[in-house]
């Protein structure tokens, strides 16, 4: 595929890459290893993932527009790290890797360490102990938001005041007709969220936020649903505290979010709350259409949104 041949939709790529290719350049990395075993993994907007013998994650950006989001990632993690380290969840241990010339792939990847552990974007849902998975998640989410914005700036980091979500409402008519067709009364009666008027924006202190702290960036082991890992820092910014938990109510449920935020040590402003509830239903309704554009099967995004209209608290 090429960018000059048609638009391209934002989750396409323009230019090609087979598992051929990928040895080569896995070879190149780390040269002399015994095997290699190689393992697509999926591809999300900006990457195609691979796994290199159950031991290396491989990342390769799909389109050169997303390239800068490799030096983001890279200089993050070198920052994140030693912050991170004492909350017991790992983050991506990440390096940029120029491509060998023989493999005709255009642009440098991004290669870490794995980190062990499944992602919670999955229909597995393991015996979790919710007591041990809020206080870890809490305190995690205390250090990050406690980190100094000084020098993230340089890192590609930008402020953003306004929750990223809220540019679904962009949308709403499109989202509002599409769930509408599915002719299911509970999500008709849901989507009717969208007249809801929106919170006032947040006015606090901005922190240093994920951003995009979505089940799939989440990993967590897959006996007794511990976090393992957080991944995928390239929307990383600087902003609203509440964009790290509005993935949280429809993932795990309103109940074991009230529990993370219980171990979270960070006084919340007196509109956290609403934006909080507000932002996570727009996000699940949103998932729901946007899913619906690259799959059929929307069992997961339903599944979300059932979550999230339940009585809060």
């Amino acid at each position: 595929m090429n960018s000059s041949s048609k638009n391209l939709e934002p989750w396409e790529s323009d230019r090609e890459l087979d598992s051929a290719q990928v040895r080569i350049m896995a070879e190149a990395f780390l040269p002399n290893l015994p095997q290699y075993e190689i393992r697509y993994v999926g591809s999300g907007w900006c990457n195609d993932v691979y796994n290199l013998n159950s031991e290396w994650i491989l990342r390769f950006p799909r389109r050169k527009d997303v390239l800068s989001n490799l030096r983001k990632e890279a200089g993050l993690s070198s920052l994140l790290i030693p912050f991170m380290k004492e909350t017991g969840v790992s983050i991506p241990n990440y390096s940029i890797i120029s491509p060998p010339k023989d493999c005709a792939f255009p642009y440098s990847f991004g290669a870490y360490p794995m980190i062990p552990g499944i992602s919670g974007g999955t229909h597995i849902r393991p015996e979790t102990d919710w007591s041990k998975f809020a206080r870890t998640l809490g305190n995690f989410l205390t250090t990050l938001h406690s980190i100094p914005s000084t020098n993230i700036h340089d890192l590609g980091v930008r402020e953003r005041r306004p929750l990223e979500c809220l540019q679904w409402l962009d949308q709403k008519a499109h989202i509002t007709k599409f769930i509408n067709s599915l002719q299911d009364e509970n999500l008709s009666r849901n989507v009717q969220w969208f007249e809801s008027k929106p919170p006032e924006p947040y006015s606090g202190r901005l922190r240093f936020t994920h951003a995009d702290l979505s089940p799939e960036h989440i990993l967590i082991n897959p006996d007794d649903g511990a976090i393992t890992g957080i991944i995928d820092w390239e929307d990383a910014t600087i902003g609203d505290p509440v964009s790290d938990f509005v993935t949280l109510p429809f993932w795990i449920g309103w109940g074991n979010t009230q529990r993370v935020l219980d171990h979270y040590r960070l006084k919340t402003d007196k509109g956290f709350q609403e934006r909080l509830e507000y932002a996570s239903r727009i996000l699940s309704l949103a998932w729901l259409y946007d899913e619906s554009r690259r799959s059929d099967d929307l069992s997961l995004q339903k599944w979300y949104i059932s979550n999230v209209f339940k009585k809060i608290f």
